[in-house]
């Protein structure tokens, strides 16, 4: 553990000083504790720092709280502290992405600049790993792209900048100097690599496509993503019936079938996700957490230790019992051998309702809703604990405080957390279909 003394201010959320005075300061891969010379010690996981901000022999450490530590007079250990200090915290950042298991391909050192949904711009590292990209910066909170969700990439060798495009959001990179076409080379090669997995994947499951089907299934069936199944049964009418088929665990299909009479037989969306393992390693794109306990069925495990090759999933937007007006629920299956349940949640916000039952814009309120859930879920690498665990346990338990850092920083994931209504565990058909009769009254379905 490194071990560093100055003088410190903790600062309140207006920027007065609650105390100051001489300390010590450690930190290890996850913790950093300072010791004043008279008082308590602070602590504080790495992942609760907003930034590691060094300037003129001055390090600020803002909190999520809104304090910030002050830290000054380190005298020679200065550029040491700021080197390692930033060197941990990245890799914190990495751990509460949970993108430590899958694959790094490369690091780069530049400036970059996101417009869109949010927009910061900043100096950072980037880290580019098989199938997601994440970008460091000191000064402000980490984030990450799936590359599988890039739709487009640009490299302007003219103002050495790389351009990406997903969706509304655009991030653009520069300052990588002679790296700059470097980045460009390798970030491209790995979406290819995922564009080619996934054609040659979904050849596999659809082996009737021709090539201009299939291409157009590729890009309406990403790696990750779920597609409706309206739009995919547009592109070739066997293609749902094929995943029901396919996709779905013989023992998960009595659960499959349920749901499917219970839901909006025309609005259905279907997802898939390529499990690679890393250089050896156990849970890399796996939606499985191989640290987190097994149980029985209280304690259901997130995925089998040996999972498939592929993890497939259905959205199933519910209807109102005995009826088929929409209801204010989805439900998300995950049909091959990781499934353990069937989790719910509302589509929108309880207030908001009336937009399901109106027929001019409940595909668009669905559509949107199921995005946005699937979106969260890939961010998660589809784990389930930090979506279901209580604020209770997400806090108490050491072993899942980074899902609790992750839930408490991204707002998308608070949403989500905030739309959940259950799960209906798969212990046998029976118990089930009580588990989700209770889940349906309970959102008033």
């Amino acid at each position: 553990m490194s071990d560093f003394q100055g003088k410190f201010q903790y600062l309140d959320e207006s920027g007065a000083p609650t105390q100051q005075g001489a300390c010590r300061l450690s930190f290890d891969a996850q913790n950093l504790t300072l010791t004043p010379d008279n008082g308590s010690p602070i602590v504080c996981d790495l992942g609760d720092l907003d930034a590691v901000n060094a300037a003129d022999w001055e390090l600020r450490l803002p909190l999520y709280t809104g304090r910030t530590i002050v830290l000054r007079q380190l005298g020679k250990s200065y550029d040491t502290l700021v080197h390692d200090l930033i060197d941990a915290y990245r890799k914190r950042a990495v751990q509460c992405m949970l993108l430590e298991d899958m694959g790094e391909v490369a690091r780069f050192n530049g400036n970059f600049e996101i417009s869109g949904t949010h927009s910061t711009s900043g100096t950072a590292e980037i880290r580019l790993y098989k199938s997601n990209l994440a970008v460091l910066p000191n000064a402000s909170s980490s984030f990450q792209w799936r590359l599988a969700d890039v739709d487009d990439l640009r490299l302007d060798s003219s103002t050495y900048e790389v351009i990406l495009q997903s969706g509304s959001e655009r991030l653009k990179f520069t300052r990588l100097a002679k790296r700059t076409e470097e980045f460009a080379t390798k970030l491209r090669e790995a979406m290819n690599a995922i564009a080619t997995q996934t054609s040659q994947a979904l050849h596999g499951m659809f082996p009737f496509l021709d090539p201009d089907q299939l291409q157009a299934c590729a890009g309406l069936l990403r790696e990750g993503r779920s597609a409706p199944l309206q739009k995919l049964s547009a592109i070739h009418k066997l293609i749902p019936a094929t995943l029901a088929k396919n996709a779905v665990d013989e023992d998960l299909k009595p659960y499959y079938d349920k749901l499917v009479a219970l839901s909006q037989a025309t609005m259905g969306y279907a997802g898939f996700k390529l499990i690679r393992p890393e250089g050896g390693d156990d849970a890399t794109a796996s939606p499985v957490d191989m640290a987190e306990p097994q149980g029985g069925e209280d304690n259901a495990p997130d995925a089998d230790s040996a999972a498939p090759e592929t993890l497939y999933w259905f959205f199933f937007p519910m209807v109102r019992s005995g009826t088929s007006t929409p209801a204010n629920v989805v439900a998300w299956e995950a049909s091959s051998r990781s499934g353990r349940a069937t989790y719910f949640f509302r589509l929108i916000d309880p207030g908001q309702s009336t937009q399901i039952a109106d027929s001019a814009c409940a595909a668009s309120v669905v559509d949107f809703s199921v995005r946005r859930l699937n979106t969260v879920l890939a961010m998660l690498n589809f784990r389930r604990r930090p979506i279901y665990l209580s604020d209770e346990e997400l806090a108490s338990d050491p072993k899942f405080h980074r899902y609790a850092i992750a839930a408490r920083r991204l707002p998308e994931v608070r949403e989500v957390r905030a739309s959940f209504l259950g799960r209906a565990l798969h212990s046998s058909p029976e118990a089930w279909q009580t588990q989700v009769e209770s889940i349906l009254k309970k959102a008033g379905a």
